[in-house]
């Protein structure tokens, strides 16, 4: 199995996770919505999560949604920590997971270049 295939298993991994998510936070959203004071914002981040994954999926937007999934997930990772005063574990192995995948897929985002974020 070659490299580009592994990190884009663990690219829908990622994308699996976050549809999860997504339905939980529509399922939950009433009672997620008192904990954020807002009964919108389950909705928000959910309809977030689904672009993320939409991104993911379409080949010719994939590294726009590894950009998209790292940000959501850098947010949930200090929302976490600040707010909330946990250790925001699922986020982190996420975010690595996301990062491993990227790499795996497009080997040359290491090489520290500008023209290899290109949306090709």
């Amino acid at each position: 199995m070659s490299k580009q295939k592994i990190g884009l298993i663990l690219l829908g991994l990622v994308g699996l996770a976050l549809i999860g998510s997504g339905i939980f936070k529509i399922i939950g959203a009433a009672e997620m919505g008192e904990s954020f004071g807002n009964a919108n914002v389950p909705y928000i981040l959910a309809a977030t999560e689904f672009a993320i994954v939409i991104a993911l999926a379409i080949p010719k937007t994939r590294m726009l949604g590894v950009i998209l999934g790292a940000s959501y997930f850098g947010g949930a990772i200090c929302a976490a920590w600040l707010i909330e005063g946990e250790f925001p574990l699922p986020a982190m192995v996420l975010n690595t997971i996301l990062y491993v995948g990227a790499y795996l897929y497009r080997p040359s985002l290491a090489d520290g270049h500008p023209t290899v974020i290109a949306i090709t």
